[in-house]
């Protein structure tokens, strides 16, 4: 009797240690079942594998720049930023200097920066080339857009012509002969404005005014004129003079070179 108690005894005890030898040995890593598995590695168990994070939280404790990426492991947001080391060369803007977080951008402030390099500006965290402007269109009136600067505009002079004529007079040429320069400094599209007297009709005189501005045009471009020319008529919509005589008329019949 006390020998069959001893056996049961010991199927008993050897049942529950086998038991335990069962529940003692896991999944062998980086294999997993629940976070338990990796809990010695500082991991979190996903998908039955042992990864360095499984959300976002499990990275920002560690950098508040840092988020869970899709592999799973701890990387930094793009463009955020703790200092400007972060940032490559760059800096990092903050929207106050208390927040611990930020985001890289080229340069801070506006205007000269020590983020960027010779001959450029800050300009909306981005160093961009130290000009006023591109073109004239960034100009105000009055002014054109030579070597990045707005400076004050040369003038262009007026072409006239013979009653009825659309024919380029020795002093018209001379006249659009000068304003060359001036158009390469402006370095704008340009309307070339043909414009006539009071005297013929309507139609005949907006059709005499389109010959005056095209005869201009196709001679600035002979000249090597590279901006754009666009011609359009007035006839005698636009007179500068409206008394009557050969001394206003004369004024009329004209050609404009206007900045677009």
């Amino acid at each position: 009797m006390e020998i069959m108690r001893a056996k049961h005894l010991l199927t008993l005890l050897g049942g529950l240690l086998f038991a335990a030898l069962l529940i003692g040995c896991g999944p062998k890593y980086p294999n997993c079942n629940d976070d338990g598995h990796c809990e010695d590695h500082g991991e979190y168990c996903v998908n039955n594998l042992c990864r360095q994070c499984a959300d976002d939280s499990h990275c920002n404790a560690k950098n508040a720049c840092m988020v869970c990426g899709s592999s799973n492991s701890c990387e930094m947001a793009a463009g955020c930023c703790l200092s400007d080391l972060d940032c490559r060369g760059g800096a990092c803007s903050k929207a106050s200097p208390s927040d611990a977080v930020g985001q890289c951008v080229s340069c801070l402030g506006e205007g000269p920066s020590k983020y960027c390099p010779s001959g450029q500006i800050c300009r909306a965290g981005q160093c961009v080339p130290d000009v006023e402007c591109t073109s004239g269109s960034e100009c105000p009136p009055g002014k054109a857009c030579v070597e990045g600067r707005c400076v004050v505009a040369c003038a262009l002079e007026t072409a006239y012509f013979d009653f009825n004529e659309a024919l380029l007079r020795r002093d018209a040429r001379s006249a659009l002969d000068s304003n060359v320069n001036c158009l390469a400094k402006r370095g704008q599209s340009i309307a070339v404005e043909g414009n006539c007297d009071d005297r013929g009709t309507d139609e005949y005189n907006m059709a005499l005014g389109e010959r005056r501005a095209r005869a201009a045009g196709k001679y600035l471009k002979k000249l090597g004129v590279t901006v754009d020319l666009r011609t359009v008529s007035y006839g005698e919509e636009r007179p500068v003079c409206t008394d009557s005589g050969e001394s206003c008329w004369g004024r009329n019949r004209r050609v404009e070179l206007i900045a677009d």
